[in-house]
């Protein structure tokens, strides 16, 4: 006798969860035009490691209605992060790890490819013109935008000391993704 365990997210869930991958790896800000910076506030350097966020992205395709998001980021080391993703469609949380240019995702604590998430066609593009290597120094802010990808910080704000995006717009194509960032930890201090 066979037994069918429940997937993991649903066919809705899964388009929804791909493009919440495709967004939490490209949240972030070019700082070309920030609004409303504190002119003593200082930045952390582009390869600040020890900082985590929480916040809500909201993800939208052309001729859909958009999608939003918990987020929770956290960056222990240079080449390293931790992302969950959370949503309001009764789905269980996404949890992945970017180690370099390679991105997991976490499948009943099993570290897999993200080749092996059940993703639509669509969410597989969106995935695939994903920056990996900037995304870290982009949600400090810093303008290093990829080809194609449009970026702007839209709302600064000044936590620990740290002047850090609050409001992050990014688009590409027909894909638009907007992050606020609620709140950040630094367990480092200033360098």
């Amino acid at each position: 006798m066979c037994c069918w365990k429940k997937p993991l997210l649903t066919k809705r869930g899964l388009k929804f969860a791909s493009a919440l991958v495709a967004m939490a790896l490209m949240l972030s800000g070019c700082a070309s035009k920030p609004t409303h910076p504190d002119p003593i506030a200082q930045r952390p350097a582009r390869d600040h490691i020890g900082w985590s966020l929480q916040g809500k992205a909201a993800v939208t395709q052309k001729n859909q209605n958009s999608s939003t998001v918990n987020l929770a980021w956290s960056h222990p080391g240079i080449t390293h992060d931790r992302i969950r993703l959370s949503g309001p469609l009764g789905t269980s949380p996404l949890d992945l790890q970017r180690e370099g240019d390679h991105l997991f995702w976490l499948n009943e604590g099993r570290r897999e490819p993200l080749g092996s998430l059940p993703l639509n066609e669509d969410a597989q593009s969106i995935v695939a013109l994903l920056p990996l290597d900037s995304v870290s120094a982009w949600l400090l802010g810093y303008p290093d935008s990829p080809a194609g990808w449009a970026v702007e910080i839209t709302q600064w704000q000044v936590i620990e000391g740290w002047q850090v995006p609050r409001k992050i717009e990014a688009y590409r194509d027909d894909l638009s993704v907007r992050l606020v960032v609620l709140s950040w930890d630094f367990e480092t201090t200033h360098q």
